[in-house]
């Protein structure tokens, strides 16, 4: 009787201690899928800012452009009609203005069926406003990654689960992202030994 509780209590044992080391093992596995994962979200975030950066830049050059010509066209027919004169009639600067109000009427109304709101500021307002959203994107996205490396690492790391990894998934620490040219400018360093 005794030994049946002994083998009971033996067996009772290695299996608490086989789960234990099975869930350990697994927990390792989650936080390297976890670091993959989070690193699949900064790129997809840096490739959506990738992306996002031509496309803004071409529509705000577009809108750029646009103003750029209707200031010129607005200088020119202030210029033609600075020419017109109440005391001499010349008809034919009075065509040439003419014909600049139509060029820039018809341009501008171009321009509206096109761009509807034609407002350069609005624009780059909006432009920086999607720049900085992708960036902070990006950002959390690096902050949700180094959180899991650091989780991932921990469990590489800390006592026991460092036997279950060097026993069965021999998995390596990983680095986290560190944005030098953001260290350069922090006074303070931590003198981690």
């Amino acid at each position: 009787m005794t030994a049946l509780i002994v083998l009971g209590v033996i067996l009772g044992t290695t299996l608490i201690i086989v789960l234990l080391i099975i869930a350990m093992r697994n927990g390792i596995v989650r936080g390297k899928n976890a670091v993959e994962r989070a690193w699949a979200n900064v790129i997809t975030q840096e490739r959506y800012k990738v992306k996002v950066i031509p496309k803004l830049t071409k529509a705000l050059s577009e809108y750029k452009e646009f103003e750029q010509d209707l200031q010129t066209k607005i200088t020119e027919l202030r210029t033609a009609m600075g020419k017109l004169s109440d005391k001499v009639v010349d008809v034919s600067a009075l065509r040439k203005t003419e014909g600049l109000i139509q060029g820039l009427m018809s341009g501008v109304n171009v321009a509206v069926e096109a761009y509807p709101d034609l407002k350069t500021s609005d624009l780059y307002r909006s432009w920086m406003r999607e720049l900085s959203e992708a960036e902070s994107n990006v950002a959390a996205a690096i902050r949700i990654f180094n959180q899991n490396v650091e989780s991932f690492n921990n469990s590489l790391e800390v006592f026991p689960s460092n036997m279950v990894n060097e026993w069965f998934n021999k998995e390596t620490a990983v680095d986290t992202f560190t944005d030098t040219e953001a260290e350069a400018g922090l006074e303070y360093k931590p003198n981690f030994g």
